[in-house]
């Protein structure tokens, strides 16, 4: 009994990933994990070393405080990054050398039982399995992305980084949570001995559920990262390619923090939509945003046949899913997992302008058909992808590492 008791979790810390708790993909799945672990008893903490946010950033959270229940911390002075280079380099010493001490208090009050770890960086991991040596706590890295495949870490020094990641410090860790059956196969391979959870992208169906749908126009959606400007790209010459533009207008959602290269690219999408059929949104709300995805008629998610789309499972997924509005993506990676063809959403066999546009255009003229096809993908993301169907399952991965 005593045993039982002594492996109990009863806190779990979330470290690695900063900017909680505001931000995207990322944040959401961090704070959606963290929800779920709430419901079932844990205590649940997110420590941030280094301050993000823009000064331009207006928020009511400061640099402690608690998020849906979630308890954050930063342990430089501030969760803004200043606009100083010298200030910046002097607040991520303090906030490195500050993130330590914390760890180690945490772990005398008995409030640090498991760690979940989102980074890609090299340093930052081996520097947190350091951590869990001297102050004595597991970890399980919470695997999102295959680094070696991902186009904008080709340098050398993130090549043989990522190298030493996969290949080594990976295997050292005491358990995963991979997002797809790609990293999930890897990391068996590499520590088949070692607890091994994959954990797909989760969503708040009920925060969607409270969205009331009201759209002024027809529109299909894809919403992503200036970063994937190449994919943007495709999905703007698909829609070229079909013949009902005048009657459905194409809405393109691009986050990103470098505005020059988003008012750059709307110029670009101007000429080549000139009569304005194509919109383009950047950096909006997240209440903006649910209503947005909620209005449209199709959500759009082309995935390409490379390492990254393969390993890779993208949040909005399931928050597309969570609008009953059908998705219409390709049969890459997790799609071929979870979804059907004509059933649960619309995948073009192969990534080609000429099968994308095919499935957009089936779309448009087949409206109540795909409002069926949606309502099912919904139906599948409530029993497969609800972040309330995790919690219990979280706890009892985390007692075996």
């Amino acid at each position: 009994m005593a045993d039982k008791k002594q492996s109990e979790i009863k806190s779990v810390v979330f470290l690695g990933d900063s900017g909680f708790p505001l931000g995207w993909a990322a944040i959401q799945r961090i704070t959606l994990m963290g929800r779920a672990l709430l419901a079932v008893g844990c205590e649940v903490n997110v420590v941030c070393r280094i301050g993000v946010w823009g000064n331009d950033v207006k928020t009511h959270y400061g640099k402690e405080g608690v998020h849906q229940g979630i308890k954050y911390m930063y342990t430089p002075d501030s969760p803004f990054r200043s606009d100083d280079s010298f200030t910046r380099k002097y607040q991520k010493v303090k906030g490195l050398v500050k993130e330590f001490f914390y760890l180690r208090k945490l772990k005398k009050e008995g409030r640090i039982d498991a760690v979940i770890l989102s980074t890609l960086n090299f340093d930052d991991s081996f520097r947190y399995k350091i951590y869990s040596m001297l102050i004595g706590f597991p970890i399980a890295i919470n695997l999102v992305e295959m680094a070696s495949g991902l186009k904008r870490r080709s340098s050398f020094k993130l090549r043989i980084q990522d190298w030493l990641m996969e290949n080594w410090l990976l295997k050292h860790f005491n358990g995963a949570m991979p997002i797809s059956d790609n990293l999930y196969d890897f990391y068996e391979q590499i520590a088949p001995k070692k607890p091994n959870m994959k954990v797909p992208v989760i969503c708040d169906y009920d925060g969607f559920a409270k969205v009331q749908r009201n759209p002024k126009e027809p529109y299909l959606l894809y919403c992503s990262s200036i970063q994937f400007k190449e994919v943007t790209r495709f999905v703007l010459k698909a829609y070229q390619a079909i013949k009902s533009k005048r009657d459905t207008k194409l809405y393109l959602l691009i986050s990103g923090k470098q505005k020059d290269q988003i008012d750059e690219f709307r110029e670009e999408i101007m000429a080549m939509f000139p009569e304005g059929n194509v919109k383009l949104f950047s950096n909006i709300s997240y209440e903006a945003l649910m209503q947005l995805f909620t209005d449209a008629n199709a959500m759009l998610i082309p995935l390409r046949p490379n390492i990254e789309d393969s390993a890779r499972f993208p949040h909005k997924i399931g928050e597309y899913l969570a609008t009953a509005n059908p998705v219409v993506t390709t049969n890459i990676g997790e799609i071929k997992t979870y979804f059907n063809d004509n059933e649960t959403a619309y995948i073009a066999e192969t990534y080609s302008i000429q099968d994308y546009a095919e499935k957009m255009q089936y779309v448009i003229h087949n409206h109540e058909l795909s409002r069926q096809v949606g309502k099912r993908g919904k139906d599948l993301g409530l029993k497969t992808f609800h972040y309330k169907n995790y919690g219990l399952i979280f706890k009892e991965f985390l007692q075996k590492l």
